[in-house]
């Protein structure tokens, strides 16, 4: 049938207020514009220019309000309301050539299955045991918030319905802030990640009162308000649907779950899932969507049921994350958004009931705000984060526009009272957005905490060490550099383990104290530890502690550490290791990111472990009967007095023979009468008996950076570990040269020198943690 033929069967029509089409439905024939077709009167082509056009202006406007911290679904919203209002609609001609109202159905439809995918993934990526493990304040909080919101927004909702009882006439505004007072994990999860403050103390707390919130919720709507319905019509109807509604899901648990567990134990251990299992699970998953449609259920809180009930993490979470997100969540998610907000109707907002609809909306925030911050305030968390936490838990999102669309095609709610709570949401959303990034700080506890460092750890009665671990290959080598560190009796070593693991497949950061795994990996390097632990009898206790958290927000969990365990310096194995040969072996941006972090946040002192053990094949200090070489670059000031204390440490092992390499500039005769605290310090430590045989002094008159170059080239093949320290004194003609060309200047210019050319020894670079003032003026 020709495109003529098809056009002539299409009828537009108003029904009240409604518009109707009638047409003929299969239209996908189309020659093209050589026979005279115009490509948008055809499904497919108008569905792939449409989402070419939504992906777009997604785009364009989540880069334009990126820097004003917004979320990703506010600035779909915004690319929704902008694109329809503020352009096409301007023209209508456009906006029904780009937006026909034949081809609505086809878009809703596939921007609604790529909300089912998206949800079952993060139901996936949901671990419900974590309920279980709520502490009592999230409880309270959770319960408050809900709880507040809904009184406060009812007693508005009654006082205006008095004073001006048309402006609350078929609204359906009551059902409207009852369903908007929840605040929902999916969606906190989300703000949480994209804020980066996932795994913070107020992120945790935040995750765990949506929790509860959200479970309270549907507790609270689908079994109290069904039960009183059913006394309130004394009809048995209201409880034969919610037993139902429990039959349907013990199906879902106990038929498909364990076809879903048994297909993803079917694929080989520690092998990518085949694309078979795959394409099973998905076809699982649709068929829940479509039983969810015959049990008058929403498939998309079906579905994600479904994968709440399923096992998060590696290995089936970590494979549906990896597989769902691009198409899912990055490309028909943002299509719903923005067609949520082609739905607003601005022209809506002239009727005279607007302005009671948005003071009971309003008050229902005001509501979650105060029932949040006042237990959180007598739950004695700090006002600020309390203040941040409220914001948080007013926040929007996904399941909220699903609710929003739901009311709507349902009829409870008409355009005007959706179009305002859209935009409310948006608006309180994107506030909240840049209130929490500019007012919380998790790195805020850290400035206030006494920074710890080495050379302090001199009057203590032991060294507190933190390492952090990310693969098995990090182990030997750390544990090389902590027996290198000479525990004893007299002087032992407190050593905190934190493994670091980026977190996939999950929603929810964990850290935790290491207990008996049966993971083979970790159970392997936990083993390696008890035994250096045992090697060292009383000369060094242990403890063990894994984070699972993104790597954009882990530095603050190893601060975190740092600070509960007093930890004097934490070692950060390098973003990259190298292979026997020299070839680069394995390089991670993300680490080296963390890395930095770890240098601007950290409470106390940090070293960067560079280790070439493989390419030279020397281990440090494993082997009692080795000689161990190792060698100091000090040019004074900055932190080379930390990287020098730490060596003298080393020095104190009767395996190991420390060479300092004092590197000076000529001086005039005008500048030798200037009382330096250095020379002094460096006179002393080589005239002191305590350090006979055991510290070498070699002292080094360099003119520029190409003689310090030099000299540290000629130490090539003699060390197995060489110590600098990150910042040295500013503008020293010693690194003039070097800090013009820094590939790595998080590493300092010594640090980078030799972390980027072709050493075979392995490098510790040492920051003493300085005062928020030294920063602003020695970091690069």
């Amino acid at each position: 049938m020709d495109s003529g033929t098809t056009d002539r069967l299409s009828s537009f029509g108003m029904i009240g207020n409604e518009e109707l089409v009638c047409q003929y439905v299969i239209r996908n024939i189309n020659r093209g514009v050589w026979f005279g077709h115009n490509p948008l009167n055809y499904n497919t082509t108008i569905l792939f220019f449409q989402i070419i056009i939504m992906y777009i202006a997604g785009r364009v406007t989540y880069f334009l309000l990126r820097p004003l911290h917004q979320t990703f679904p506010v600035s779909q919203i915004v690319a929704g309301v902008i694109l329809g209002h503020f352009f096409l609609r301007r023209h209508q001609p456009s906006y029904h050539m780009v937006f026909p109202i034949t081809s609505q159905i086809t878009l809703i439809t596939f921007a609604e299955f790529g909300m089912i995918i998206h949800f079952f993934k993060m139901g996936v990526q949901t671990n419900p045991k974590q309920i279980l493990h709520i502490e009592k304040q999230a409880i309270v909080i959770g319960l408050t918030g809900h709880v507040c919101a809904l009184v406060l927004a009812g007693v508005i909702f009654k006082i205006v319905r008095i004073i001006y009882p048309e402006g609350t006439e078929d609204t359906g505004v009551e059902i409207l802030f009852m369903a908007s007072s929840v605040t929902t994990f999916p969606v906190i999860s989300d703000f949480l990640t994209e804020m980066k403050i996932l795994n913070s103390e107020v992120g945790r707390i935040a995750v765990s009162t949506s929790m509860v919130s959200d479970s309270f919720m549907w507790i609270f709507y689908f079994v109290v308000l069904n039960s009183a319905k059913a006394m309130q019509l004394h009809s048995c109807r209201p409880v034969m649907e919610i037993a139902g509604t429990l039959c349907y899901f013990s199906i879902i648990f106990f038929c498909l779950r364990p076809l879903v567990l048994w297909i993803s134990d079917r694929n080989p251990q520690g092998r990518p899932m085949t694309q078979g299992h795959f394409l099973s699970i998905i076809c699982i998953v649709l068929f829940v969507g479509f039983s969810a449609s015959i049990a008058g259920q929403p498939p998309f809180l079906v579905t994600f049921c479904f994968g709440l009930i399923l096992p998060d993490g590696p290995p089936l979470g970590s494979v549906m994350t990896e597989k769902l997100d691009t198409i899912g969540s990055t490309l028909m998610v943002p299509s719903y958004c923005i067609i949520t907000g082609l739905r607003s109707n601005l022209a809506s907002l002239v009727d005279s009931r607007s302005a009671t609809i948005e003071i009971i909306l309003i008050s229902m925030y005001i509501g979650k705000f105060l029932g949040t911050i006042l237990p959180s305030v007598y739950f004695q968390i700090e006002f600020w984060d309390s203040f941040s936490l409220a914001l948080i838990m007013c926040c929007k999102g996904l399941v909220d526009l699903c609710m929003l669309n739901i009311l709507l095609n349902g009829k409870e709610v008409g355009e005007l009272p959706f179009t305002l709570s859209l935009f409310t949401m948006t608006g309180v959303t994107g506030f909240a957005s840049v209130v929490v990034y500019y007012i919380h700080d998790p790195s805020r506890r850290y400035k206030a905490y006494i920074r710890k460092t080495v050379m302090g750890a001199q009057h203590e009665p032991d060294l507190r060490i933190l390492v952090c671990i990310h693969k098995e290959d990090d182990v030997y080598p750390i544990i090389n550099l902590l027996q290198a560190s000479n525990p004893t009796m007299a002087k032992p070593l407190m050593v905190v383990v934190l493994y670091l693991i980026q977190l996939s497949g999950s929603l929810i950061s964990t850290l935790t104290k290491n207990k008996i795994t049966h993971k083979p990996s970790q159970q392997h390097m936990n083993n390696v530890f008890d035994k250096f632990q045992e090697h060292n009898k009383g000369c060094v206790m242990l403890q063990c502690f894994t984070t699972i958290t993104p790597y954009v927000s882990m530095h603050d969990d190893i601060c975190y550490t740092a600070m509960n365990s007093k930890s004097n310096i934490v070692i950060m194995p390098f973003h990259k290791q190298w292979s026997i040969d020299g070839d680069v072996g394995y390089c991670n941006a993300s680490i080296r990111i963390l890395n930095q972090n770890v240098l601007n946040k950290a409470p106390c002192s940090v070293g960067i472990f560079i280790d070439r053990s493989m390419m030279n094949g020397k281990l440090l200090v494993t082997h009692e009967k080795s000689l161990c070489e190792i060698a100091m670059v000090f040019l004074g000031a900055g932190d080379d007095p930390e990287a020098l204390a730490y060596s003298l440490r080393i020095a104190q092992h009767p395996n190991v023979r420390l060479t300092v390499f004092w590197i000076r500039v000529k001086m005039l005769d005008n500048k030798r009468k200037t009382k330096n605290p250095y020379i002094d310090l460096m006179e002393q430590i080589r005239y002191s008996t305590y350090h006979d045989g055991k510290v070498i002094f070699n002292e080094e008159i360099v003119e520029d950076g190409v003689e310090t170059t030099q000299l540290i080239r000629r130490i090539e093949g003699y060390y197995s570990l060489v110590i600098v320290g990150r910042h040295h004194i500013p503008d020293s003609p010693c690194i003039l040269g070097l800090s013009e060309w820094c590939e790595l200047p998080e590493l300092g210019p010594l640090g980078n020198l030799l972390a980027t050319s072709d050493f075979t020894f392995s490098v510790l670079i040492v920051q003493q943690q300085p005062s928020f003032k030294y920063k602003l003026r020695y970091i690069t």
